[in-house]
């Protein structure tokens, strides 16, 4: 499914938000990183769950464990406790395409009167982040209609951390680099005979060049810390290639370096993610 822009989304150029490029918000050619969230085990209810996959599961950073609810139209509703600034939302490790299952996505702040924010019907179960202009809200609810259950294994709502520089060229979309263990059965004559997969997934790099140092220290390193225990979403190029968007996690801690160049940096990350195929 990838990226979905709301209408909400206005987003300024570096001009129009001081002229130094140095500070949020930046465009949408910029990667967008979502892993914070307000959705946990103690704060989520649902209308509807099936024995085993109860409505807290799709809170966990888990991708086997999940929500499914018995019966159709359910809901799954997030109470933050009172109103926080949130700008996106992700979804992974779902159903929704393959059940052919719309859902609609609404907020609250008095549990009462609800506002849309989107409604959709994914093709596929690729990883989605919505990203829209900055909503507070104490409540978040999720509707979902159709004939068969599907299943919800994470669930992610806050606000995304934006890249201060885009990634140019050179990268791999996390989307488009699998990472499959392969083991194939030949005969002593050399015939092929079988082939299985035994694991298989996604990874890439991320790399950024010419952070600012005081941007680093600030708006990135928050997200290395939570790295080190948390999977997280991303999208690269929200603008042009909104298909490309990752639930990834990496397998070790993320070090920035000085470019040498007045107080400028440099870092990458390699990561692995979940494969919707």
């Amino acid at each position: 499914m990838g990226v979905i822009i709301t209408s909400s989304m206005v987003v300024q150029t570096p001009a129009q938000s001081g002229g130094t490029g140095d500070l949020p918000p930046f465009p949408l050619s910029h990667a967008r990183i979502g892993y914070q969230t307000i959705c946990n085990s103690s704060n989520v209810i649902a209308s509807s769950q099936a024995a085993g996959f109860p409505a807290e599961d799709a809170t966990t950073v888990f991708t086997n464990e999940y929500w499914r609810p018995a019966t159709l139209p359910a809901t799954w509703t997030c109470d933050a406790g009172t109103g926080v600034d949130t700008d996106y939302i992700g979804i992974a490790a779902h159903t929704l395409g393959s059940s052919q299952c719309s859902l609609t996505i609404e907020y609250s702040t008095d549990n009462t009167t609800w506002t849309q924010l989107n409604s959709f019907l994914p093709k596929d179960n690729k990883a989605i982040m919505l990203l829209y202009g900055t909503i507070t809200a104490r409540w978040w609810r999720f509707t979902l209609n159709g004939t068969v259950a599907p299943r919800m294994g994470i669930i992610y709502i806050g606000q995304a951390l934006q890249m201060q520089r885009a990634i140019y060229g050179g990268h791999a979309p996390i989307t488009l680099t699998r990472s499959t263990t392969i083991y194939n059965q030949i005969s002593e004559a050399g015939q092929f005979m079988a082939r299985s997969i035994t694991r298989q997934g996604n990874g890439t790099t991320f790399a950024w060049k010419n952070l600012k140092a005081a941007w680093y220290r600030e708006y990135f390193d928050p997200f290395v810390l939570a790295a080190r225990r948390t999977p997280f979403f991303i999208a690269w190029r929200p603008d042009r290639f909104p298909e490309e968007v990752g639930f990834c996690w990496t397998s070790g801690d993320i070090s920035p370096s000085n470019i040498g160049i007045k107080d400028y940096m440099e870092v990458s990350m390699s990561v692995a993610g979940i494969s919707d195929e």
